[in-house]
């Protein structure tokens, strides 16, 4: 699909998807001609995304830090919650203590504005 059908699929405008890219938060197009633009399911499903994120109030920088932990490990799923770990991070140095009481404190935020 073109620029303007992405934008147009998810109701922004197409200088909100450039934003994204030059943002690094959306994947560049894929090139299908000299001048022609290909964006894929990969594309929608990221902006999709995004814009969940935005809409329950996190920044731009908070939401693109978030994205790229789509590499990391997943630890635990349950209830629709997902604990996730960096692949980079050392186990021997995790302060679990210290991450759970966190965890805790950003689920009862999430829960309070819901």
């Amino acid at each position: 699909m073109t620029l303007t059908e992405l934008a147009e699929h998810l109701s922004v405008a197409p200088r909100q998807i450039r934003f994204l890219i030059a943002e690094d938060i959306l994947p560049a197009a894929h090139k299908t001609g000299r001048s022609a633009d290909a964006y894929g399911e990969e594309h929608v499903s990221a902006a999709e995304r995004y814009f969940a994120l935005y809409r329950l109030g996190m920044k731009p920088s908070s939401i693109k830090v978030l994205l790229a932990f789509d590499s990391a490990v997943p630890i635990v799923q349950f209830g629709g919650v997902e604990l996730r770990v960096s692949p980079n991070a050392d186990p021997a140095s995790l302060n679990v203590d210290e991450i759970i009481e966190r965890v805790s404190t950003a689920l009862k935020t999430y829960v309070a504005k819901g």
